[in-house]
């Protein structure tokens, strides 16, 4: 379930916007409260019906929001109980008169084993770096009992902004974030502690979206970007493709970008390869035409020919192959071109260089390990902050940047960070990429601006690799076929109900939850 459009804040964000919204008049510091409260007591009651409700208190606002949610459970009839974990109660007021059994920090392990589920009211928002005593001890009791839990806003001990978690982190089984879910709780190692993701409206005033730097991109949003065909579109209507992949003994990633351009609208592929591949490439993929490399006069004219340009899987290195990149940008006359791979890899430790052959046509699309060679720095940095590396590369080339990795994330030199929601563990798989550059290519040639090319490229090709039954195992080659399937189901997809929820997320599969 999603909306079109999803924010994603940092906490300092979110603390902002909550500030603005109650200094405006608008709202009140007790309303939202009590409206983040009824709603994780409303999510509770849905997931866990019966039994038992514990929940364990910090001295913040998480802790008044467990507080609320927990009189909102005893109103409708479940036994609840508290525990103080922070220094102080939250304000006595959110009882609304109603006596809740409160019990103290000893009482955690007892109280939580006998819950039928247990709600992480401890740390809030704007809490950075490891979890201090007593709340790191607080964490592990709750981590070492069996049952659900739910987090109020975000795991304790996740880091809101960075995604980081330094420190002891709640395992949560359901994340209820409040307002918007914050940017880091989709960002790894974090992401694994949150189970299932879901997001709920609280009542903030209306705000402009600018405000935020980064927001999710949802299957609603990629339906409303893709270009559908007229009853008497034709294929140059789709868009021809011109694609520059595979060096001898690696057809395999030029098979792999050509059929997923096919699958993904392309009206016609044209594969610029080694003539050693051309057999293999037509006998896998007989939809596309093939040109050698070694035919000027023809490569010349398929870039004439050519709506888009992909240059990049299985290219290979070596000077002869530089060579072919920088003529293939050179003589792409202004034709939007996905660089990837091997394509950047020309261009090691040289962004000016490329940043020179590069307009606003034009998209990347890095691995991390692509993107510390492109700047001439360490992968550790890259993965570090993947957000501020995507970021400071898009400003810096000028162009969208689609830096590749879970999730993957769409910098553009000004603007919010786009943040995928689709494409898990499966996708951490050889040929991946290349899959991922015949879609973006396709819906450039189809039209699309490089930003949303990638956008809507992340959410279709990953939706289709979330379909593996498992990561393990998984093929990148099943995801060409899956392509119009998954894109029809979109198109046919029904608005999402009236609620308050915004957005969902099923539980991560990475070990970190």
């Amino acid at each position: 379930m999603n909306r079109t459009q999803v924010w994603l804040p940092t906490a300092g964000e979110m603390a902002a916007l909550d500030r603005d919204a109650t200094a405006s008049g608008h709202t009140t510091e007790r309303t939202l409260i009590e409206t983040a409260g009824r709603e994780v007591a409303r999510q509770v009651a849905l997931r866990f019906p019966e039994g038992p409700v514990a929940a364990l208190l910090g001295s913040g606002h998480n802790g008044a929001d467990a507080l609320v949610a927990l009189r909102s459970l005893r109103a409708w009839g479940r036994d609840v109980t508290a525990v103080r974990c922070g220094s102080s109660l939250p304000d006595p007021e959110v009882r609304a008169g109603w006596e809740l059994e409160v019990r103290e920090p000893s009482a955690l392990e007892a109280t939580c084993r006998s819950a039928a589920v247990v709600l992480d009211g401890l740390l809030g928002t704007g809490v950075t770096g490891a979890p201090r005593e007593p709340a790191a001890t607080f964490i592990a009791q709750l981590n070492a009992i069996s049952g659900p839990v739910v987090a109020v806003d975000g795991p304790s001990g996740a880091d809101f902004t960075t995604g980081r978690t330094p420190g002891a982190c709640v395992r949560a089984t359901v994340t209820v974030c409040l307002g918007w879910p914050k940017l880091g709780l989709l960002l790894h190692p974090a992401r694994g502690y949150c189970g299932e993701l879901v997001c709920v409206e609280i009542g903030f005033p209306p705000f402009a979206g600018d405000r935020f730097g980064a927001r999710a991109i949802t299957a609603r949003w990629a339906t409303e970007l893709l270009i559908e065909r007229g009853p008497e579109a034709h294929k140059g209507e789709a868009g021809y493709l011109v694609l520059v992949a595979g060096q001898a003994g690696m057809a395999g990633a030029s098979v792999l970008a050509a059929r997923s351009a096919v699958r993904a609208g392309a009206g016609i592929v044209r594969v610029v390869g080694d003539p050693a591949n051309r057999i293999v490439l037509q006998s896998a993929v007989p939809e596309a035409l093939f040109v050698g490399w070694d035919d000027d006069r023809a490569v010349r004219e398929s870039l004439e020919w050519a709506d888009a340009v992909a240059v990049g899987p299985g290219l290979g290195g070596g000077p002869e192959r530089r060579g072919l990149v920088q003529r293939m940008l050179e003589g792409r006359g202004g034709r939007p071109v996905v660089v990837d791979a091997d394509g950047l890899n020309a261009f090691a430790g040289r962004m000016e260089a490329l940043a020179n052959l590069l307009d606003g046509t034009a998209v990347i699309t890095p691995h991390p390990g692509e993107l510390a060679r492109l700047r001439g720095g360490e992968l550790s940095a890259i993965l570090e902050d993947r957000p501020g590396a995507a970021r400071a590369t898009a400003r810096d080339l000028g162009v969208p940047v689609l830096l590749k990795g879970i999730p993957a994330l769409v910098a553009l030199p000004a603007g919010p960070l786009r943040v995928a929601t689709a494409g898990g563990p499966a996708v951490a798989s050889g040929g991946s990429g290349d899959v991922l550059t015949g879609i973006v290519g396709a819906y450039l040639a189809a039209g699309l601006g490089p930003a949303d090319a990638a956008t809507a490229a992340l959410m279709i090709g990953g939706l289709a690799a979330d379909r593996s039954p498992c990561p393990e195992g998984h093929l990148p080659t099943d995801v060409p076929d899956r392509l119009p399937v998954v894109r029809a189901g979109m198109t046919s997809a029904s608005p999402p109900p009236p609620g308050p929820v915004l957005f969902s997320l099923p539980a991560s599969r990475s070990a970190g939850g």
